[in-house]
């Protein structure tokens, strides 16, 4: 047994010698061919990075035409390209996108910008106008996504409600005029101007003259409760009502424009 387990050590021993004689062998071709490689990886590097630069920075890809596309009321292509060409420097592939699409972004009517290269040498931007829902505070106007910005000229026959109301208050007023309008279809009334002073207390002005005091609390409740009576005793005589007046626990008061028989309390 102890000359079986002899040869055995022998051959294992013979075994590892032949591994290390071949790991010896090969391990310096392997690293010479690793460093081979890679200097032809870095040369190959080195010539695209030149060619690249020498591309972006030729007259060859330089960009030529600009193209502006979208739909407009208030914004003009002339205007939009005039503000993009003196950001359309470099070439092709150099040339800043983000730089013209900020300054685009700039422009008060602007509420998108896309700008995509096409080939060899011109730009087509895509504009999205700015659609406005609202005056806000005399000088401003609200957008469709709730912002408020403010042109160098508003258009003042623009037949949309008038909101005014404390600074950031925007947002708020606009979401509760839609559910307000909603509430006064029933009495077939539009809401023209919405005021909210400084106390946060409501005032609607309707387009047919007819102002409606909510107050500061319960505005839901009280403008369900005035349209409840609105439709029940006060619609055929709007007409005469000055105003409607619901900053009280359980009634109302109405303010006549002249003197009306024939109505009860």
């Amino acid at each position: 047994m102890s000359s079986k387990k002899h040869k055995q050590a022998v051959r294992g021993e013979k075994k590892q010698s032949r591994t290390r004689m071949w790991r010896d062998r090969l391990l310096p071709v392997l690293k010479l061919r690793w460093l081979q490689t890679s200097l032809v990886m870095l040369v190959l590097a080195l010539v695209l990075y030149q060619a690249y630069a020498r591309i972006t920075q030729s007259d060859m890809f330089i960009i030529e035409t600009v193209q502006i596309e979208g739909e407009f009321k208030y914004l003009s292509k002339q205007h939009l390209q005039e503000t993009a060409i003196p950001y359309v420097t470099g070439s092709f592939f150099s040339v800043k996108l983000d730089a013209i699409r900020d300054q685009l972004l700039h422009l008060p009517w602007v509420e998108d910008v896309s700008i995509r290269r096409q080939w060899p040498n011109a730009l087509t931007i895509r504009v999205m106008e700015k659609q406005p829902v609202a005056y806000w505070n005399e000088k401003q106007l609200i957008s469709a996504r709730s912002e408020v910005f403010e042109p160098a000229q508003i258009d003042r026959q623009m037949r949309l409600p008038k909101l005014k109301g404390p600074q950031g208050q925007h947002a708020n007023m606009l979401k509760e005029l839609s559910r307000m309008q909603a509430w006064l279809a029933d009495a077939e009334l539009q809401v023209e101007k919405i005021d909210q002073d400084q106390r946060r207390s409501w005032t609607l002005y309707m387009s047919s003259g007819l102002e409606l005091r909510l107050g500061r609390h319960d505005r839901q409740q009280r403008l369900q409760r005035f349209v409840e009576v609105f439709t029940g005793k006060l619609m055929k005589q709007q007409q005469n009502i000055k105003y409607v007046d619901m900053r009280y626990t359980n009634g109302l008061a109405v303010a006549w424009k002249k003197v009306t028989e024939g109505l009860g309390a």
